[in-house]
């Protein structure tokens, strides 16, 4: 189905089935793939309604206090944005990314197919996130980030606790695939988090480490050094 809110301000594409709930903006030049959702309402109030065979959509965007995209995104099939979703230009997504209320992302960042910002999330400018990354409630990615498919981070150190808390991952950080980061640790500016490594302690900036848990293994200029070669095709 489509549904466009009376409320919306709509300035870019739709491919074709689309939903926009409530006040949302989607910005000039802005392309919405097959069956994205703009403006989901949160669970509770969902949960406020009678469901039955004559619901309608249009309780849904009673309610929702909308979403903002910016210019010159592209939001491909099954992207799913929760109302007080803050999305920047040039934002890209991949197919069935899930973007939570209260997230906000900066310009140019990619989020991959099956990605998830699962609560308020903030990621700033430049990011990629590569496929099936998942990030929870409290995550604060900074600017000029990798997250390399298969990316775990946690928020609870002692779940299911009532408490959470969230992990910062610095400016121009690196982490590799199938990688998990365990608050209360912090991944510093610069650093490398290799493949498969599971993070249980601060990494220091412009630090590599490896393993799990996971342990300083050589400098970021050292790693820099051997990535030069390699992509030279020198051993």
């Amino acid at each position: 189905m489509q549904f466009i809110s009376s409320k919306a301000r709509m300035q870019g594409y739709l491919e074709g089935d689309n939903i926009i709930l409530g006040p949302s903006t989607i910005g000039t030049g802005t392309l919405m793939g097959l069956h994205v959702i703009v403006g989901y309402p949160i669970r509770k109030k969902i949960r406020a309604f009678p469901f039955s065979r004559s619901f309608k959509i249009e309780k849904f965007d009673s309610v929702s206090d909308g979403a903002k995209v910016g210019k010159n995104c592209i939001l491909r099939s099954g992207t799913i944005v929760y109302e007080t979703s803050r999305l920047g230009d040039r934002v890209e997504t991949g197919h069935n990314a899930l973007i939570r209320e209260g997230s906000t992302i900066g310009d140019r960042t990619l989020i991959g197919s099956g990605s998830q910002l699962d609560g308020a999330v903030r990621v700033g400018k430049d990011v990629a996130i590569q496929s099936n990354v998942y990030l929870p409630h409290l995550t604060i990615v900074e600017d000029d980030v990798f997250l390399g498919p298969n990316t775990v981070v946690t928020n609870d150190p002692y779940p299911p606790s009532k408490r959470r808390m969230g992990v910062t991952i610095e400016k121009g950080a690196a982490i590799g695939a199938n990688a998990c980061i365990v608050v209360p640790a912090k991944v510093g500016m610069g650093s490398i988090v290799g493949a498969g490594a599971v993070v249980t302690a601060d990494v220091p900036p412009n630090m590599v480490v490896i393993g799990a848990p996971a342990k300083p293994y050589i400098t970021r200029k050292e790693f820099d050094k051997k990535r030069t070669h390699w992509e030279k095709g020198e051993r």
